[in-house]
């Protein structure tokens, strides 16, 4: 605001300035400034730097008058020049920080970035899935950009604490939202907050302390993920069982190779054509055309394991399958829908 009063009086001088040199150079007869116009169209030549030189000051009065509107253009060009290129770098900051917001939906949320943050958006991003991060370092987001700059990446810096600046992330669309803090007290009282802000989000937490899951079960978060308690699980695995093992890693990551394999989660819709199937003929009809297994259904937000051979598939079942690395895309062709929750 202060820059802008002195911005108007300067401008208000430089004027004055302009009509006074006018006054002066009409009483000379061999003036070619005789009117306001013209000293007015001296003065923006000289302001661009252009200088013609059809009007200047003759009078000794005229030219110490000219010597400040010089100086002065050169200080009204100095200060848009100042402001266009500082409005251009807080325009870029502002998008660079997400400040504009996305119109992402049916996204993936990543709250908090780490090692473990970059191996979750690793699956998610080579799924295919668009991820927005938001995050409260700078230094992190550029990293996250610099990783996956791409249309289907953004990322938001905001302090976690302004809630409704979430709102930037379209965060009530989108399917699900991974919590990933340092502590779990931080993430316990995070949740606790943007569950009064955003009641229907599907949340997920990265649970550090496993006799804390039970508590953070408790704030009505979708799923606690001990990530000790699964490292341990998969060590233990590969003591005894490191083939088991070796082949549990391969269906838990995304497949993108021809040889990866994946276990994958698709919708049931009404065109999807093993709508209305009992399981084992769907089983049998996808081995043969898909060359994929199903291994499982989810009906009313439950997981049934190898489901009865009788089992109708509905529509808004989930149907869980194997399949190799590069079948994603065909799949998503038959089923009509694109993997995931």
């Amino acid at each position: 605001m202060k820059n802008k009063k002195l911005l108007y009086i300067g401008i208000v001088v430089y004027l004055a300035l302009v009509y006074v040199i006018a006054l002066i150079e009409k009483s000379d007869p061999n003036a070619n400034i005789k009117t306001f116009t013209d000293a007015l169209w001296y003065a923006v030549v000289t302001l661009t730097t252009v200088g013609y030189g059809d009007f200047y000051p003759v009078t000794i009065p005229g030219k110490i008058l000219g010597l400040f509107i010089i100086l002065g253009s050169l200080g009204i060009l100095g200060y848009l020049i100042g402001e266009i290129t500082y409005r251009i770098n807080s325009y870029m900051e502002k998008k660079k920080t997400g400040y504009f917001g996305t119109k992402f939906e049916n996204h993936y949320i990543i709250i908090g970035w780490s090692m473990f943050a970059r191996q979750v958006a690793d699956q998610i991003y080579n799924a295919g899935h668009k991820i927005a991060l938001v995050t409260n370092s700078k230094n992190d987001l550029e990293l996250f950009n610099d990783l996956y700059g791409s249309e289907n990446t953004f990322g938001l810096f905001v302090d976690y604490k302004n809630l409704p600046a979430f709102e930037k992330v379209n965060i009530t669309k989108s399917k699900a939202v991974f919590i990933n803090f340092k502590e779990d007290t931080e993430t316990l009282v995070f949740v606790l907050n943007i569950k009064k802000e955003f009641p229907d989000l599907n949340i997920v937490i990265n649970c550090t302390n496993p006799e804390l899951k039970e508590t953070l079960e408790n704030t009505g978060v979708n799923h606690v993920v001990a990530r000790h308690d699964v490292a341990s699980r998969m060590v233990a695995s590969f003591l005894f069982e490191p083939h088991v093992a070796e082949f549990t890693t391969d269906l838990i990551s995304t497949g993108v190779n021809e040889y990866d394999q994946d276990i994958q989660q698709f919708k049931v819709s009404e065109e999807n054509p093993y709508n209305g199937q009992k399981y084992l003929d769907a089983f049998m009809n996808m081995k043969k055309e898909l060359n994929v297994i199903l291994i499982g259904l989810v009906t009313n937000d439950t997981l049934i394991k190898n489901p009865a051979d009788d089992q109708i598939i509905r529509p808004n079942d989930y149907i869980i399958v194997i399949s190799r690395g590069d079948n994603k895309s065909k799949l998503e062709r038959t089923f009509g829908i694109k993997e995931g929750f």
